[in-house]
């Protein structure tokens, strides 16, 4: 029997770090995904698979996939807010104040620029998503 500790860093460099890659898929490529996510985790605890699944990740200190996805793509605005990013970044996203003149609080706060979608697959587009992520 491996330890609860010895499974979690088994977890963070095997399932952990492909998360990301996985954000913007569509809910019902997402689900099943949060599925296996979640038996993983209740199979590190050595918890019925139908024990109930927010006291895990609490326990493991372990955030839920569209948490995951959410913080490290705000991570990834900082840096570009912050000209952390290589050079090749600088062109990706532009600030309000220089998409149109119009003086207001939106473009005033140094947001960026959101290109509206109204469809569920533009709204799952990197750039989108990230930009709504950048103003929380």
């Amino acid at each position: 029997m491996v330890s609860v500790d010895v499974s979690k860093m088994l977890y963070f460099s095997l399932v952990h770090c492909h998360i990301v890659s996985w954000g913007t898929a569509t809910n019902s490529v997402l689900q099943p995904l949060e599925v296996v996510h979640n038996n993983i985790l209740r199979t590190i605890t050595y918890n019925n698979y139908r024990c109930h699944i927010t006291p895990v990740y609490k326990s493991l200190n372990i955030m839920k996939l569209h948490d995951i996805y959410k913080f490290e793509l705000a991570k990834l605005m900082h840096k570009f807010h912050h000209e952390m990013l290589p050079t090749s970044f600088k062109d990706l996203f532009q600030k309000t104040a220089e998409v149109h003149c119009h003086n207001t609080r939106y473009a005033t706060n140094q947001n960026y620029f959101i290109q509206q979608v109204s469809t569920n697959a533009g709204k799952k587009q990197f750039l989108i998503e990230e930009l709504h992520i950048g103003q929380m």
